[in-house]
């Protein structure tokens, strides 16, 4: 099946009809095909998901006659993090399947009277419910969250939800968008469509914080990167071999990062799985420095999350953060590509830590102001 997808790929244009008949039966086949090889583990996942539309109508109780209510996927846990990081009323919702759960749902919003409902990004089964609403409640209001950035349309997933998410808006049931990085703010609202700027915020006051010991070698974080392109992991590890004395904290670590440490002789801690956000922040603290050198980004998490816990984070030009500061002239990356700059950041970076950290404390005080009335406007 993918080696007759690839082959279509490359030599049918994509915006033919031949290739667009080709598209829809190779979905039907691999959709069969999928169904049937694991009609057991779908059995098992279908009664997961019920089992979460059910708590999160009980969740939805809460909030009776409120303004507004965030739905949020908790297992996606950068989009997760994020939206706790900025709203209050939040509701955990994965997957919905079926038309009685997509009822479910939407008869909850509306039965509790919530005048606003926003979706953190968007999960399969959310455009229904998001259609439902608006059929059994027109008057409330519809609001989408888009974490993602135009490289990521590359997904098909993740580009089929967008599309359908714009023809939503045209359709009026959806009645602003909101973007966590200025340039998609921007360009969409140059195209006509109401929207708003977030940025994301992170809040670490109860986290418990470790005493880092202190060791002769260099300790450097580069987390969540895996096998995605994007996270630009093989430059990251190139960099930190040549900081003299370093040691490289992966997490997850992938076989092809595993044979690439060795061949470059690195000394590396390691896990080999995605672990909870709780039990990553206290792995971090370990750490002299954490590195997130992204080749493309909207929003990142974890340069945030490294600077609550009192590590210093270099990350790429590719998001908002720190944009003419002189935090930013110690922590932004212009060459994400380049081994050899890269090191030279991270060496100037440990030269100048307890400066950096002290910028971050300032830079962070009138962020959280910030990000507050942006909150708040998009609410309102």
């Amino acid at each position: 099946m993918q080696k007759l997808k690839n082959f279509v790929k490359r030599f049918i244009k994509k915006d033919s009809l031949i290739y667009k008949i080709i598209r829809k039966i190779y979905h039907i086949l691999s959709t069969t095909k999928y169904k049937i090889t694991n009609s057991k583990k779908i059995k098992e996942q279908n009664k997961h998901y019920s089992k979460q539309v059910e708590k999160a109508q009980e969740e939805l109780k809460k909030y009776n006659n409120k303004e507004y209510i965030v739905f949020y996927n908790p297992t996606w846990l950068g989009v997760a993090n994020s939206t706790k990081g900025l709203f209050e009323n939040i509701v955990p919702l994965e997957q919905v399947f079926g038309k009685k759960n997509v009822k479910k749902i939407a008869k909850a919003v509306v039965e509790n009277n919530i005048k606003s409902v926003i979706f953190s990004q968007i999960v399969d089964g959310w455009v229904d419910v998001i259609k439902l609403i608006k059929d059994l409640n027109p008057s409330i209001k519809i609001k989408v969250i888009w974490h993602g950035n135009c490289y990521e349309f590359f997904s098909d997933y993740t580009w089929n939800l967008n599309k359908e998410i714009m023809n939503l808006y045209k359709q009026e049931k959806v009645d602003s968008l909101a973007f966590v990085r200025s340039t998609m703010y921007e360009f969409y609202k140059k195209m006509g469509f109401k929207c708003y700027y977030l940025q994301n915020n992170v809040h670490l006051d109860n986290i418990e914080k470790i005493q880092k010991e202190k060791g002769q070698k260099t300790k450097i974080g580069i987390y969540n990167a895996d096998t995605r392109e994007l996270k630009n992991i093989y430059t990251a590890l190139s960099s930190m071999k040549l900081v003299p004395n370093a040691i490289a904290d992966v997490v997850p670590i992938n076989e092809g990062a595993k044979k690439f440490t060795n061949i470059l002789n690195l000394e590396t801690t390691s896990v080999d799985e995605y672990i909870p956000t709780q039990d990553l922040l206290k792995r971090i603290q370990e750490n002299d420095i954490n590195i997130y050198p992204t080749f493309t980004e909207n929003a990142p998490m974890f340069p945030l999350e490294s600077f609550e816990v009192g590590v210093p984070c270099l990350l790429g030009n590719n998001n908002d953060y720190f944009l003419g500061t002189k935090l930013g002239e110690y922590v932004i990356l212009t060459k994400e590509d380049d081994p050899e700059y890269i090191k030279e950041r991270i060496i100037n970076c440990l030269e100048h830590k307890e400066e950096i950290m002290n910028l971050y404390k300032e830079w962070k005080k009138e962020f959280d102001i910030k990000c507050e009335n942006l909150v708040k406007k998009f609410i309102n």
